[in-house]
């Protein structure tokens, strides 16, 4: 496939300038359109077969890329009854899922999944709130997917697990006790 993807590349790449060349020529020296003319009306089969061709060549290269772009969206695993796939949305939908359920100091959460050179490699960005000790946690969330991502899953190579936390907001405990003592002073003065 790359090797294909390379060569189709390169000749699209000399085809474009080659045809840049040309232009130029024929806007410098507007008698070599009248040659090219008499020269394609006289080799009319085969500059219909080398553009037949290069059309060819070009949704060939297109429905390879395509199949390119589709494998790399999902995860395949090698079973003895034969091969499954998994959508890279459906490891985000289920990390979500698993870590919004076993984590209630998390307030929200997005997930990106992406196939790296040295396997899956996962983005994550949460919203927090406050009292909790943040390396702690997403030590905790990591350790959880990279769990979750092998054992059920079924992912042999986790490349890395990455968390941003967005936002820190604090937790209605620590709201009510700041509303509180907001009260107190008020009370005293």
């Amino acid at each position: 496939m790359r090797i294909f993807t390379r060569i189709v590349q390169t000749l699209f790449i000399l085809m474009g300038l080659v045809l840049s060349i040309f232009l130029a020529l024929c806007w410098v020296k507007p008698e070599i359109l009248i040659k090219a003319q008499h020269y394609i009306e006289t080799g009319l089969l085969k500059a219909g077969i080398a553009g037949f061709s290069m059309i060819l060549v070009g949704i060939i290269w297109f429905i390879y890329w395509f199949d390119y772009v589709m494998k790399t969206k999902s995860i395949c695993l090698d079973n003895p009854n034969g091969k499954v796939r998994i959508s890279l949305r459906a490891i985000e939908e289920f990390i979500s899922t698993k870590i919004s359920s076993q984590m209630e100091n998390i307030k929200s959460m997005r997930v990106k999944a992406s196939i790296g050179s040295h396997g899956l490699e996962t983005m994550m960005q949460i919203k927090i709130t406050s009292g909790y000790n943040i390396p702690e946690l997403t030590s905790q969330i990591q350790e959880l997917i990279k769990n979750y991502l092998e054992d059920v899953v079924g992912v042999e190579r986790v490349s890395h697990i990455e968390i941003m936390v967005t936002s820190i907001t604090p937790s209605p405990d620590d709201l009510s006790q700041t509303e509180t003592k907001d009260e107190n002073k008020s009370e005293s003065n």
